[in-house]
C-alpha cells in the first residue's frame, strides 16, 4: 500500500516538473493567449490588435512593450531581463512610438514613403510643448491614432481618416470640462459641422474639403497667428489670396494685426459668402469699418450696384431660356452661352478681394455684355413662344368657325331632308 503512494507521489511529483518546464517552453505568441483570458480591460488590447497596422506589417506585442512572447510563464516573460518595457506614461509615449517613426532606417523596412519627422514636429506643436512642461492632459500620438486598433490613414475606419478628424479632435477639444483648464472655446466642432467646409466635408462625403488638420497641421498643431491665417486659406483659395495681397486692405489689415480672411468670413463657422456681405445693407461686412461718404462707402456701394444688376439679368435670361426650352423652342446654344456669364459672376465675385472699384465694375459690365446678348435671345425665345401660343389661338378659333359652319350646313340639308315627301311601297305618300 505504502508503495502505491510513493508510485503516485512520484508521479505528482514528475507531472508538477513537466508542467513547470512547459511554461518556459516556445509557445508563440503567448501575450496574446494570456491577455485573451484576463478581465475587460486586460484583454481589450488582444482584441484589438487583429486590425491593427503594426500587428498586419508583422510586428507584435513585444516590438513596442518588449518581453518575450515565447515562454508562457507571465513572469518570466514580462521580466526586465527580458525586456519588457509594459505601458508607457502619457509623458514617455511621444519618445516610445518615436523609436521606430522617428528612424528612417527602420522604416524604410516598412513603408519608405511615411515621413519620419513626426516626433520632431510634434515637440513644436501646442501639444507638444504643453507635455514638456508637465502637462499630461495633451494629445500625444495614441490620442488621436488609438492604441492597439491603429490603422492606416486611408482606413475609413481609423481615428485619422479625413472624414473622421473633426470627431477625434473634438474629442478633446469639444469638451467643455476638458477645456475649461486651458481657457479655450469648446464650440469649433458645432460650428465646424455647419460650415461650408464642414457640410461639404462630413454631409457630402468631399475629402477634399478641408478639415482641423488642414488649417492647424498634423503632428505640429499650432493655433495660426494673424499674419499666417492668409497663408492657411490661401492653400484652397490662391485666386482670392492673390488678389488681397494686392489690395489696399493688406496693409491696414497688417498694421492692425486684424486675421485677414477671418475678419470677415470667420474662422470655424464659416457660412458660404452671399451678395448681400456686399455692400451697405443689413448684412453687409463693408459698413464695419467703412462709414458713409467715405472712398470705400462709395465703392462699395457702386460695386454692389453692379453686381446686382448682372444677377439679376442673368437670373431673367435663365428663367426665359428655360420656360422656352420647356415650350418646345430650340435654346440649347443660349443655354450653354449661360454658363460663361455663370462663370463670370464667380469671376467678378472673386475681384471682391482686391477691393478695386474700377477693376471690379469693368469685369461686372464686361460679364454684363455676355449677359445682356443672352437675355435678348431669351428675349426673342419668349416672343416666339408667345407667337406660338398666339397662332396656335387663331388656328384654334378659326377650325372652331369652321366646323361652327360644318355644323350649321349639316343641320340645314338635315332639316330639307326631314321636310321632303316620301313613298312606301303601298302607294302611300308620308312627309316627315
Amino acid at each position: 500500500m505504502m508503495t502505491g503512494k510513493r508510485v503516485l507521489l512520484a508521479f505528482c511529483i514528475l507531472l508538477v516538473v513537466w508542467w513547470s518546464g512547459t511554461l518556459a517552453q516556445p509557445s508563440g505568441n503567448s501575450c496574446l493567449k494570456c491577455h485573451l483570458r484576463l478581465d475587460w480591460r486586460l484583454a481589450d488590447p488582444a482584441k484589438k490588435i487583429a486590425d491593427d497596422i503594426h500587428q498586419k506589417s508583422g510586428l507584435s506585442c513585444a516590438d513596442c512593450h518588449g518581453g518575450d512572447p515565447t515562454i508562457t510563464d507571465a513572469k518570466t516573460s514580462m521580466s526586465p531581463a527580458r525586456g519588457f518595457r509594459g505601458a508607457p506614461l502619457a509623458k514617455d509615449i511621444p519618445g516610445f512610438c518615436g523609436r521606430c517613426h522617428g528612424s528612417p532606417e527602420t522604416m524604410r523596412k516598412f513603408n519608405p514613403s511615411l515621413a519620419t519627422d513626426q516626433l520632431e514636429k510634434y515637440w513644436t506643436s501646442k501639444h507638444g510643448q504643453l507635455l514638456r512642461k508637465g502637462d499630461n492632459k495633451v494629445a500625444e500620438c495614441v490620442s488621436c491614432h488609438g492604441v492597439h486598433d491603429m490603422r492606416a490613414v486611408n482606413d475609413p475606419i481609423s481615428m485619422v481618416y479625413s472624414l473622421n478628424v473633426p470627431r477625434t479632435c473634438s474629442r478633446c477639444h469639444g469638451n467643455a470640462q476638458y477645456m475649461e483648464s486651458y481657457r479655450l472655446p469648446f464650440n469649433q466642432f458645432e460650428l465646424y459641422r455647419n460650415s461650408v467646409h464642414g457640410l461639404a466635408l462630413l454631409k457630402r462625403g468631399d475629402t477634399g474639403a478641408p478639415a482641423c488638420n488642414d488649417c492647424h497641421g498634423n503632428h505640429a498643431a499650432m493655433p495660426p497667428g494673424f499674419a499666417s491665417v492668409g497663408k492657411v486659406c490661401y492653400q484652397c483659395h490662391p485666386a482670392e489670396g492673390e488678389l488681397f495681397e494686392a489690395s489696399p486692405h493688406k496693409e491696414g489689415f497688417d498694421a492692425l494685426g486684424e486675421e485677414e480672411c477671418v475678419f470677415c468670413h470667420g474662422n470655424h463657422g464659416i457660412q458660404h459668402p452671399t451678395d448681400s456681405e456686399l455692400g451697405v445693407g443689413e448684412k453687409a461686412i463693408c459698413i464695419k469699418c467703412h462709414e458713409k461718404g467715405d472712398a470705400g462707402y462709395n465703392a462699395t456701394v457702386a460695386m454692389r450696384k453692379a453686381i446686382d444688376i448682372l444677377v439679376a439679368t442673368y437670373d431673367t435670361s435663365k428663367v426665359q431660356l428655360e420656360v422656352s426650352q420647356a415650350k418646345g423652342v430650340e435654346v440649347s446654344d443660349a443655354i450653354f452661352r449661360l454658363k460663361d456669364v455663370q462663370d463670370a459672376i464667380v469671376n467678378v465675385r472673386k475681384l471682391i478681394h482686391a477691393f478695386n472699384e474700377e477693376k471690379f465694375t469693368t469685369a461686372a459690365n464686361q460679364a454684363l455684355v455676355l449677359a445682356n446678348d443672352i437675355n435678348r435671345e431669351g428675349s426673342r425665345a419668349s416672343a416666339e413662344v408667345t407667337f406660338r401660343r398666339l397662332g396656335l389661338a387663331v388656328f384654334t378659333a378659326i377650325t372652331l368657325i369652321l366646323l361652327f359652319i360644318v355644323y350649321r350646313k349639316i343641320r340645314k340639308i338635315d332639316k330639307k331632308t326631314k321636310n321632303k315627301p316620301y313613298k312606301r311601297t303601298n302607294g302611300i305618300h308620308y312627309t316627315h
